[in-house]
């Protein structure tokens, strides 16, 4: 491009990988339907976004903050569905909103917390920021300090708390007291909600004492008693993670189950990319660098190549495969993210090369990339492992496949047992130090070694490469029996 507009290509770069952090949703006008299948296609946009689950989740939430209900809800989809970005988005909402009250949010994750006392020691340090930000956040507001009591946190030992409030030291009760302390939730000043990460972990915990205190809470938790609202939101993508918990834990469990689910369709992965490729960059047209025909021209110039980039067909190929692999956005996002930071001045415009390249580094390489290099018995050994997969046992031992490789050698007399000092016995040992052989059952002292059960860890693309590579004759005539 002309030196003139490399500010806006900077700029853009700087607006699409913005983008990229917190990809959009296609609204549903975005998707056109035809013919008869008009219906249909609405139908399916209709909960593109996850609407059902946000109008739900939402109403749920604002029943705990402006009616200081106790709720409890799970959150159920596959990985990268955007169960987390919901809730924070129905968050957003609520505490922006000026006739809710802004609740006090605790977030535990059952990757993070293996315990139920490292559960309670992050709800006490989540609990002391959140009440001293408040209390911050009111004295500035009012020009005046307010009541020590208004936020107390029932989790800290108030004799031990300093002036940096959650810095300060704080020891914990036993768990004995666990139930006390949760109890407590409600009756602070402000509603509570909780977000549980990875619930169906927490299920593991013994006795799921964390998930009984909270949910009891929930259940008992009444606005006429002058209490506060209180809502347990769990994460998960276990769709059986409610028979996972116990009976008195299930008996205390609201049952409310909101679904999500990840994007349906190839052209709605279409639809995110083009909005976040076309965002609007912050250009202003106001200095040198950067006047109003140079914003214009740059606009039809990114819009033009953008559109044309979309309608490659390598580049439908390239998503289309990644798309029937995962369906994760979280994937499309890495594999954008390099294929937009390498734009520059000598190639400023995505295209399906860079894109290319960009999935392939986000594919898992093989560990078996010098395969052809094996000896002519070890591949002979690879092949019968592979034909004995084919006749449906994927499971070996040498004698089996000491058989097939004197079958094969007899009918085509092709090379001898030996072949350049390397044996067939010792071709075997050869996998199985290379780990490209794996026991399939625990050894045992009164089996003998050529009886022993093995499998076979290389995947059939990567053995054929292989046997393409290395050359011989022989070994692609038995390959290709299969």
């Amino acid at each position: 491009i002309q030196e003139h507009l490399i500010p806006c290509l900077n700029a853009q770069k700087k607006a699409v990988l913005r983008a990229l952090t917190n990809p959009p949703v296609p609204s549903t006008s975005e998707r056109s339907a035809k013919g008869k299948g008009k219906v249909k296609a609405i139908e399916v946009d209709e909960d593109f976004d996850n609407a059902t689950a946000y109008g739900q989740l939402k109403d749920l939430l604002e029943g705990t903050t402006m009616r200081n209900e106790g709720n409890s809800c799970l959150l159920l989809g596959p990985k990268g569905s955007g169960k987390t970005r919901l809730f924070e988005r129905c968050l957003s909402e609520i505490a922006h909103s000026d006739s809710n009250a802004k609740p006090i949010v605790i977030r535990l994750s059952g990757w993070v917390q293996s315990n139920d006392r490292l559960a309670l020691r992050q709800i006490a340090i989540q609990l002391a920021e959140e009440t001293k930000e408040h209390s911050d956040d009111d004295e500035t507001k009012h020009g005046q300090p307010i009541a020590e009591n208004d936020d107390d946190n029932p989790f800290l030992d108030g004799s031990k708390l300093g002036d940096t409030g959650a810095e300060a030291g704080f020891s914990l009760p036993s768990a004995a007291h666990l139930p006390a302390l949760i109890a407590e939730l409600p009756k602070l000043n402000r509603p509570t909600i909780v977000l549980v990460d990875a619930f169906d972990l927490f299920s593991l915990h013994p006795r799921q004492a964390l998930l009984y205190c909270l949910l009891d809470t929930v259940q008992a938790c009444q606005s006429a008693q002058g209490n506060k609202g209180l809502a347990v939101v769990g994460l998960t993508s276990r769709v059986d993670v409610v028979s996972l918990l116990e009976k008195r834990v299930k008996s205390r469990f609201s049952g409310r189950i909101l679904r999500v689910s990840n994007v349906p369709s190839e052209e709605g992965w279409l639809g995110i990319v083009r909005r976040c490729l076309l965002s609007p960059a912050a250009l202003s047209p106001s200095n040198d660098e950067t006047t109003e025909s140079n914003v214009e021209e740059w606009t039809d110039l990114w819009t033009t190549n953008v559109e044309k980039f979309l309608a490659d067909s390598a580049t439908k190929q390239s998503i289309h495969e990644t798309y029937s692999i995962v369906r994760d956005v979280r994937v499309l996002i890495r594999v954008f993210t390099p294929a937009i930071a390498r734009l520059s001045p000598s190639q400023p415009f995505p295209t399906a090369a860079f894109l290319q390249r960009a999935m392939q580094s986000q594919r898992t390489r093989t560990p078996f990339t010098s395969l052809y290099t094996l000896p002519y018995p070890a591949l002979c050994l690879l092949i019968a492992s592979h034909h004995s997969d084919q006749k449906g046992h994927p499971v070996f031992n040498f004698e089996m496949l000491y058989e097939a490789f004197r079958v094969q050698l007899r009918a085509s007399m092709a090379a001898p047992i030996q072949l350049n000092g390397t044996g067939i016995g010792m071709a075997f040992e050869t996998l199985i130090a290379a780990r490209i052989f794996v026991p399939a059952a625990a050894a045992n002292l009164t089996t003998p070694k050529e009886f022993i059960k093995y499998r076979s860890v290389v995947e059939r693309e990567d053995l054929k490469k292989a046997v393409e590579k290395a050359g011989q004759v022989s070994l692609k005539k038995w390959w290709n029996k299969s």
